[in-house]
């Protein structure tokens, strides 16, 4: 399976978690239908950039919603249990996108070291004198 669809399907998965947990129930919702519909929202762009393969942009719209969950659960807008499904499921985004990053990056090339000067008068005069024949005063 490529990066690009376990991506896909990562995704998918992240945004069927985050509808199923705004059900109506008479007890405090597990998710609060606006920090459901903003959560969404962020990961519908990473969606859309990791669809354009535009990795890195999908990387920066992830950390907002990683940002945005932790915000919710320290305000109490989602339940510790559904912060941690939600924030499994976006683990498992993130390692795909790291992957999909890895695999887009262009090989690197090699390009040849320029060898040093041949110009033999470059050093003249230094370090002449190396034998004892030379009359060199040391």
């Amino acid at each position: 399976m490529t990066h690009g669809a376990r991506l896909t399907i990562a995704l998918a998965t992240v945004l069927l978690v985050a509808a199923a947990l705004t059900g109506c129930s008479t007890t405090p919702p597990e998710l609060e239908q606006t920090t459901a519909a903003q959560l969404q929202a962020g990961v519908q762009e990473v969606t859309n950039d990791a669809a354009a393969a535009d990795f890195e942009g999908a990387r920066s719209a992830l950390i907002a919603v990683q940002a945005d969950l932790l915000t919710a659960a320290a305000a109490g807008q989602v339940t510790a249990a559904r912060s941690a499904q939600i924030q499994s499921a976006l683990n498992l985004v993130s390692a795909d996108l790291d992957a999909a990053i890895i695999d887009s990056a262009p090989e690197p090339t090699m390009t040849p070291t320029p060898s040093p000067s041949a110009d033999p008068g470059r050093d003249k005069g230094k370090d002449e004198c190396k034998k004892k024949e030379d009359n060199c005063d040391d």
